[in-house]
């Protein structure tokens, strides 16, 4: 029973942690749309850590729980904040800054983590289950927050890295490229299934190792 209760307590951590860092990714979102120009996600009251606001049933509760219980590993996302390019003042360059503040969010995140977890591994004097349980915590606090914000800068549509990408490209290639988002979702699920995102794995593989060493 102690087993399934810690099982149970890991798996509650985890997902508190994933739905923490989906909800900050949005919010980047929206507080970025609006600084440029656009209230939408503001007027929806999309701009808030409240997670009921954001939480999407098959992203946010069921994937994650699917990937927990077959890989081991948790992973998902949030319901989109929606945005509107029209009332930027420079539609392009507004969407392109409105989606690099998604990821760049998880970025931040994951160095508050690091400093978070560095602190208590090097300064708090932490035994047993305590030091084990926040171990875990900061560990994969940084590393979901690096894979969502590498994850989102793959530039397929729907993805964060779409509508940078779109920003760059010359304007005869800009129609060809939307064209692409009726496909994106299915890209990028072929992406993942065929091992397509194991570059995102060649980043945290060392990343994980130095928290170990610095653990120890």
């Amino acid at each position: 029973m102690e087993i399934i209760a810690l099982k149970i307590a890991y798996l509650i951590l985890v997902w508190l942690v994933l739905v923490f860092s989906v909800v900050v990714h949005e919010c980047a979102h929206g507080i970025a749309a609006l600084k440029l120009g656009d209230d939408t996600a503001y007027i929806l009251g999309r701009i808030t850590l409240n997670p009921i606001k954001h939480i999407d049933l098959i992203m946010t509760i069921i994937m994650p729980l699917i990937l927990y219980f077959t890989i081991g590993i948790p992973f998902g996302g949030a319901k989109p904040v929606p945005i509107n390019p029209n009332k930027f003042r420079d539609p392009d360059k507004g969407f392109m800054l409105t989606s690099m503040a998604g990821p760049a969010s998880n970025f931040i995140l994951a160095f508050i983590g690091m400093i978070g977890f560095i602190a208590v591994m090097k300064f708090l004097p932490l035994e047993g289950f305590a030091r084990d349980i926040n171990k875990f915590f900061f560990q994969y606090f940084i590393i979901t927050n690096v894979i969502l914000g590498l994850f989102n800068l793959i530039p397929i549509p729907p993805l964060d890295g779409s509508r940078i990408l779109r920003y760059f490209l010359p304007w005869h290639m800009k129609e060809a490229f939307d064209r692409l988002e009726m496909f994106g979702l299915v890209i990028v699920a072929f992406l993942v299934i065929s091992g397509g995102t194991s570059f995102i794995y060649v980043i945290i593989d060392p990343l994980f190792r130095l928290l170990q060493r610095i653990a120890q």
